[in-house]
């Protein structure tokens, strides 16, 4: 199975598995980095589109003094 970092850096060596993720290594240690099989890495990204200018959000009318039990 072919491993890669998650900046796409193909990784041959050995592997250890922690909580289901796999890392680079034989065992845990600080240098040990995540790794992605390198067939389900996205090949791009999809850009989202705009749908226009957004409306700006209108405020509510401030409620009448004694409106509420706390006034």
């Amino acid at each position: 199975m072919a491993w890669e970092f998650k900046d796409g850096t193909p990784y041959s060596g050995d592997t250890h598995t922690l909580a289901g993720i796999v890392y680079s290594g034989r065992t845990r240690t600080p240098s040990s980095r995540p790794l992605v099989e390198a067939s389900t890495r996205p090949t791009a990204k999809k850009v989202q589109r705009s749908t226009g200018p957004q409306k700006a959000k209108k405020k509510p009318a401030p409620k009448a003094k004694g409106a509420t039990a706390w006034d």
